[in-house]
């Protein structure tokens, strides 16, 4: 009997449909905009400035290229914690050709860049690199890039 329950509450829920809801029109989508101005997408007026933002400010300011030749990435400053001298015309270089973002230009240029998992602590500084990997980053000539989660993540100075 139980399972003949349960049976019938599986097999009902089954069949229980989605309620229909009425579709919005493009006609009515463009009242709802002109009803209420803040769907409206525009710019603001010429000369009129909603955020304010320092005129120096920029993504590409506070971060270091990195460059194979053909393409390019972003990494943030103090992510790079090793730098081969054989490697140093590949990074700071000028942004030229195509940009990818970081887990493509990675998995395209292993050859020459290596990552190094770390905690927050450490990339605030509150807690040193572990020795000896640091130790180990100059055998394998490679650009280390510090890394949190998989992504790029800076590194202070330990205190």
């Amino acid at each position: 009997m139980k399972t003949a329950l349960i049976l019938f509450v599986l097999a009902n829920s089954a069949f229980a449909t989605v309620p229909i809801l009425a579709r919005t029109t493009p006609e009515a989508l463009a009242k709802l905009q002109q009803d209420n101005p803040m769907t409206l997408l525009q710019s603001p007026p010429k000369g009129k400035v909603l955020v304010h933002r320092p005129e120096d400010q920029s993504i590409i300011k506070q971060s270091v290229i990195l460059h194979d030749g053909t393409n390019w990435t972003l990494v943030p400053k103090g992510a790079v914690i090793y730098l081969p001298d054989a490697m140093k015309s590949r990074v700071d270089a000028k942004p030229e050709g195509t940009l990818l973002a970081w887990t493509d230009f990675l998995s395209r240029n292993q050859s020459w860049i290596t990552t190094n998992d770390i905690s927050f602590d450490q990339a605030s500084g509150t807690k040193p690199l572990k020795a000896e990997r640091v130790a180990f980053w100059p055998k394998q000539d490679k650009v280390v890039i510090a890394v949190h989660e998989r992504g790029p993540i800076s590194v202070r100075a330990s205190h």
